[in-house]
């Protein structure tokens, strides 16, 4: 499903990761692991670990958003609708870290960006949080809207990473898993697109 009517702010669309603005900021860090030849950043397997960091980041710090959701009146639909969003990511990133465990291949501790790129989506986040601020941040279908399009565009990335990811895995455990996170996540990107539509933009 494509988000239709009303065309987004430019900042959504140069978000690229989108929660990756406000989520890079929270994002869980790993202990780095041993040097490993075959985890060279241009080799299969370290462009796959790259893509594992990506996605698990992204689960581990989007759960993080809760606090800032928490204090805001939400309509009931969104507010259930996200918490069980949140649920999902908890799950996946607990999920990812015991595979990462029983798959020595798996990396979820690799550097995903450079430092230029880090830092310049952290100040992004901080622009984001600053919207969703607790007392001082927009309210009501404002606060709403942006934290669904946040996650709309989070997914939409993430899905797409995932797809392109089962297509170069070759371990048939984790092949399995990217091809059962890329449904579920195609799921998700089809429910806050339909909420999106139903209860955000005009018709």
């Amino acid at each position: 499903m494509r988000i239709n009517p009303i065309p987004r702010c430019h900042r959504y669309a140069a978000v690229g990761w989108a929660a990756a603005s406000l989520l890079w900021a929270f994002a869980a860090c790993s202990p780095a692991r041993a040097a490993d030849p075959t985890q060279a950043s241009d080799s299969p397997r370290g462009q796959l670990s790259i893509g594992y960091s990506l996605l698990y980041q992204e689960a581990a710090g989007i759960p993080k958003l809760n606090w800032l959701l928490m204090f805001k009146k939400k309509n009931a639909e969104m507010s259930e609708m996200t918490d069980d969003l949140v649920s999902y990511y908890k799950r996946l990133a607990g999920h990812m870290e015991r595979l990462s465990k029983e798959y020595p291949g798996m990396r979820i501790d690799t550097d995903a960006m450079s430092q230029i790129e880090g830092e310049s989506r952290k100040a992004i986040g901080k622009d984001l949080a600053k919207d969703l601020a607790p007392i001082v941040g927009k309210t009501g279908k404002d606060v709403e809207r942006e934290a669904l399009l946040n996650f709309y565009d989070a997914l939409n990335e993430q899905r797409h990473l995932v797809g392109v990811m089962q297509d170069k895995e070759t371990v048939p455990g984790l092949k399995t898993f990217l091809q059962q996170t890329h449904t579920q996540l195609d799921d998700w990107y089809e429910k806050i697109g339909a909420l999106l539509n139903r209860r955000y933009f005009l018709h």
